[in-house]
């Protein structure tokens, strides 16, 4: 998906009123998170050592400490585990969930699409009203159904947008649509306002006028049916997927794949398979892939294996279960780390597994000593002293789920625990919550609360966030409440942060959790509980960010602006989360442009309403512009702006209106310089044209400021130029910039 429209409305941007109580709980700084396996970004503090910070790894503090925000793009890797929904190759992972929806992806999308049974009765529904919600369960086709809906009733040439989620039905009902568009709400979470009981029929009925105001067509989907009795402005539809066998059979005839291969793909179809896998298969045989092998894969061979291991006659024990809950947490990592980690799972669990039985006294004290050794001062027998070791390596090699790996770093290589099979952890952890009782759930929590508590490597971070965002697929109570609420609020430290956070960006690389980790995050950022503050700021200023930009924005500006985050030290964390949105998405290659139109927006509008001075709101706008101008990219220390000026040469005019209302704010004018220079002199290494970049942001800086400032922007440039001397590894782009303003102030005498 490329960007959406921009919506420039206070609504759109974020300044909804957050409802903050007026005292909240104190609470650490913003979590350190730890190096991950992607390359990092970090946002630099402009109010403490200015652009000449951006080599630094973290964002400066006023207590002089240093918090490094880390992010992951794309599926990560765990040993043979794989996570996320994009390709090795694809570095960016999952774009963002919602914007405009390109042309080529509603190709591939509704290529060989089979209409289900029920369809034509929602097309009519659609045509009729405006707006339709289809429900059912994922995996059933709702998304590709609601663009097929759409195109069948706008037409194929008309423009879709993808909405956020989150999003509520008097937003809906106060949105402005654009006239002939079709808009697609994928995965709604009912927030509030949002049941689809009569209560809320009205709201419906508010939405379905809206959308024939505007003369818009509107697609929602959800998984959560209607409760009582359905509203009558707006249907609710059940959707149900179309026959597989007529998917498959459409997809490889259009394929032209032989009739042979066509007729034993049919037949090889797997029992209650998920549309999805069914498409995703049957491109995979068109592609030339033998039929039985890619549904032997889909077949079930990973819940079969793990089937076949837990119903044994014989339970197993608790040595064994501990095997697999630990791996099913802590893949990836060494046999010393992975047995560390088993040896205390053990010990938690031992009370569940086993009760204690006293032997009376009396026999112990009436048993002879045959063993012809005295007894040992701590009175222990000293046979037994002399016992093995308990060996959970032999045990560890005859457990059928489990394997080694050999990774290679380097020059030298390590061998690491994983499944056999990269499914099996998936399947494992829903047979664990299926079979296992309330008291097995509570040693896991004690377990991974003291693992997170012994501040695990990044490794380990990462491997019990991935397997908690596998959890969720299953129990989503049980990860939200026993784990992820409790580490946002602070409980278990800065690592508890961080891995809550983790566990969210996760959850975005899934199609079917993204919406949930979005509604999640965003009460975190409507809570008075500070930390929780704390948290929802650094969830999206990353891998949430990117897949739900817009409302990134306006979750980070809203806690930003309401005043909670009074210390200047909180505030930063504010400021430092806005820059860091910027500077992923731009890491990303996504539409950098919603952080900056936001912050135009509200400049535009505190220049229409102030009379003399900005107000309060203002001001953190303008500071919130020097921070984004000034976040830099930590292992290079290069400027973002400068990155997104020269790959998007159309925003150069966005970019310098937003420079030059901070140089025209004179305390934020030194520092404002200093951005400008580092980004200027950062052009030649992060673009081949870097002449023709200064130059178009020379001339858009002259458009930008008033003529009053030429001449002193050229003085003051130049002189700190001067003073601060740089190698040169190219043109002088700063002289190029200076010139073409001159030109542009020549070509416009006073």
């Amino acid at each position: 998906m490329s960007g959406e429209p921009r919506q420039l409305t206070d609504e759109a941007n974020g300044t909804a009123d957050p409802r903050p109580a007026p005292e909240s709980p104190a609470a650490p700084s913003t979590p350190a998170a730890p190096s991950t396996p992607a390359a990092p970004s970090t946002p630099t503090s402009p109010s403490s050592s200015g652009a000449n910070a951006g080599a630094n790894s973290g964002a400066g503090s006023s207590d002089g400490d240093y918090h490094v925000y880390n992010n992951f793009y794309g599926p990560q890797y765990h040993g043979r585990a794989h996570f996320g929904i994009a390709t090795a190759a694809d570095r960016s992972g999952r774009a963002r969930a919602t914007g405009l929806v390109e042309g080529d992806e509603i190709d591939a999308l509704l290529r060989s699409y089979i209409r289900p049974d029920c369809f034509d009765d929602a097309a009519r529904e659609l045509a009729r009203t405006g707006v339709v919600v289809l429900t059912g369960p994922q995996g059933t086709g709702k998304r590709s159904g609601a663009v097929a809906l759409l195109r069948e009733t706008v037409g194929p040439s008309a423009d879709y947008v993808v909405l956020s989620p989150d999003i509520g039905l008097d937003q809906l009902a106060e949105r402005t649509f654009d006239a002939g568009v079709g808009y697609v709400v994928l995965d709604r979470t009912g927030t509030a306002g949002g049941a689809a009981g009569a209560s809320s029929d009205f709201d419906w009925r508010r939405v379905r006028d809206q959308l024939r105001r505007h003369r818009a067509h509107l697609v929602i989907t959800t998984v959560h049916g209607v409760a009582g009795r359905p509203p009558e402005a707006v249907r609710h539809l059940p959707w149900r997927p179309p026959l597989l066998d007529k998917v498959v059979r459409a997809r490889l005839v259009q394929a032209g794949t032989p009739r042979e291969t066509v007729d034993r793909a049919v037949v090889g179809i797997p029992p209650r398979c998920p549309i999805a896998v069914v498409a995703d298969a049957a491109q995979r045989i068109a592609a030339g892939a033998d039929p039985d092998q890619v549904w032997k894969e889909h077949s079930g061979s990973a819940p079969r294996a793990v089937q076949e291991w837990f119903g044994v006659e014989e339970e197993r024990s608790l040595r064994e279960i501990a095997e697999v809950t630990t791996l099913a947490f802590a893949p990836g990592i060494g046999r010393r780390a992975f047995e560390s980690v088993q040896d205390l799972l053990e010990r938690l669990l031992e009370p569940v597994y086993f009760t204690p039985e006293t032997a009376p006294a009396s026999a112990d004290s009436a048993a002879p000593d045959t063993t012809g050794q005295a007894a040992t001062p701590d009175g222990q027998d000293p046979q037994r002293r002399r016992a093995r070791p308990v060996d959970r390596r032999r045990s560890l090699a005859r457990n059928a789920l489990i394997t080694t790996e050999m990774q290679i770093y380097g020059a030298t290589t390590r061998e690491v625990m994983v499944f056999a099979d990269a499914e099996l952890r998936r399947w494992v952890l829903q047979a664990l919550w299926r079979d296992h009782p309330t008291e097995y759930w509570d040693a896991v929590r004690h377990w991974l609360g003291a693992v997170v508590d012994a501040d695990p490597d990044p490794v380990l971070q990462l491997s019990i966030a991935s397997g908690l965002a596998l959890l969720g697929h299953i129990a989503f109570d049980e990860v939200v409440q026993s784990y992820l609420d409790p580490w946002a609020r602070g409980e278990s430290g800065e690592i508890g942060q961080t891995l809550a956070v983790y566990v969210l960006w996760y959850m975005c690389l899934e199609e079917t959790q993204a919406a949930a980790a979005l509604t999640l995050a965003r009460t975190w950022a409507q809570s008075t509980h500070l930390t929780l503050r704390h948290t929802a700021l650094f969830a999206f200023s990353g891998q949430l960010g990117v897949t739900f930009p817009t409302d990134a924005v306006k979750w980070i500006w809203a806690v930003l602006r309401s005043g909670v985050l009074d210390k200047r030290e909180e505030r930063e964390l504010g400021l430092q989360a806005w820059a860091q949105l910027f500077l992923t998405l731009v890491d990303c290659q996504e539409d950098a442009g919603i952080v900056l139109d936001a912050l135009a927006h509200r400049i535009r509008k505190e220049q229409r309403t102030r009379s003399a001075a900005y107000s309060a709101t203002g001001l953190l706008v303008l500071e919130t512009t020097l921070w984004v101008f000034t976040a830099t990219e930590r292992l290079s220390g290069r400027p973002a702006v400068a990155r997104y000026v020269a790959d998007r040469p159309k925003e150069a005019d966005v970019v310098a209106e937003l420079w030059a209302a901070i140089l025209c704010y004179r305390p934020l004018r030194r520092n404002a310089l200093s951005a400008l220079l580092v980004t200027v002199r950062g052009l030649p290494a992060v673009t081949s044209d870097p002449t023709a970049a200064a130059a178009r942001l020379g001339h858009a800086l002259a458009a930008a400021l008033p003529q009053v400032e030429h001449p002193l922007l050229t003085s003051e440039l130049g002189r700190l130029a001067a003073s601060r001397p740089a190698r040169a590894t190219g043109p002088d782009c700063v002289a190029i910039l200076l010139g073409a303003l001159n030109r542009v102030k020549d070509s416009h005498p006073r």
